[in-house]
């Protein structure tokens, strides 16, 4: 299980990094752009809502990942638990 801690950790660090290179990569293209200040204005809140459409899509398709991993390694766990004699049945054989 503290795999899939650190896996979520992982994933969550990476999805922050992304985001923030985006919006600071936009920001930056946006702002040394010659345009009139309405036009960057605008232009700016159509970045930040792409930005918001894309991390919101890429953190949907982790969480599905990892819900996948979770589910995996739960049935594995299961799975090596069962196979696994317990104290009663290796006093019984």
């Amino acid at each position: 299980m503290a795999n899939v801690d650190d896996d979520r950790s992982v994933l969550v660090s990476v999805l922050a990094g992304i985001g923030i290179g985006v919006l600071v990569g936009a920001v930056a293209g946006l702002l040394l752009a010659p345009k009139s200040g309405e036009d960057l204005r605008e232009d700016l809140g159509k970045s930040v809502s792409d930005l918001s459409d894309r991390v919101s899509e890429l953190g949907r398709q982790v969480g599905q990942k990892v819900s996948t991993v979770v589910d995996r390694t739960r049935a594995s766990v299961a799975q090596k638990l069962g196979e696994i004699p317990t104290d009663q049945e290796e006093v019984r054989g």
